[in-house]
């Protein structure tokens, strides 16, 4: 059973002014990537299969920064066979760095809420939507997350 917020919505949708219940809550990825070839593919799988399994809206956001490794070339594909509307690839000429590559993502970004991970498979995106669980069960009750 899905749980409730105060308003009686599930935890993914919110409620507009006038009371009117608004579309679900969506989730920005944004995926910066630099000679993530290998990688890139099975990232993506295992964000697209975690959010579609939590019936989560997203989109993810690759950022890459003119790998030579063809990474670009890959997230074309991938783009291809997810679609457009969930694989958006922003790619920028030449290495630029990490910090301006999120802040790149940041403006393409569509959802409530920007999530930021490494395509190196450091953060295995299984535990996404219990983070995101925690964080409206947090955002709810009017607590703070710890630092």
């Amino acid at each position: 059973m899905a749980s409730t917020g105060a308003s009686g919505t599930s935890p993914r949708t919110r409620r507009a002014p006038g009371g009117r219940v608004s579309r679900p809550d969506k989730y920005s990825v944004l995926l910066p990537t630099y000679n993530e070839r290998e990688n890139l593919p099975l990232i993506v799988w295992l964000l697209v299969k975690s959010f579609s399994e939590s019936g989560l809206n997203y989109e993810i956001i690759i950022i890459d920064d003119g790998s030579p490794d063809g990474t670009k070339d890959v997230a074309e594909q991938l783009e291809k066979i997810y679609g457009s509307e969930k694989i958006l690839l922003r790619p920028r000429e030449k290495k630029l760095g990490l910090g301006t590559a999120y802040i790149h993502g940041m403006k393409h970004a569509t959802g409530s809420y920007i999530i930021i991970m490494d395509a190196d498979l450091s953060h295995h995106p299984k535990f996404i939507p219990e983070f995101i669980r925690s964080f409206l069960t947090s955002e709810k009750d009017g607590r703070q997350l710890p630092r």
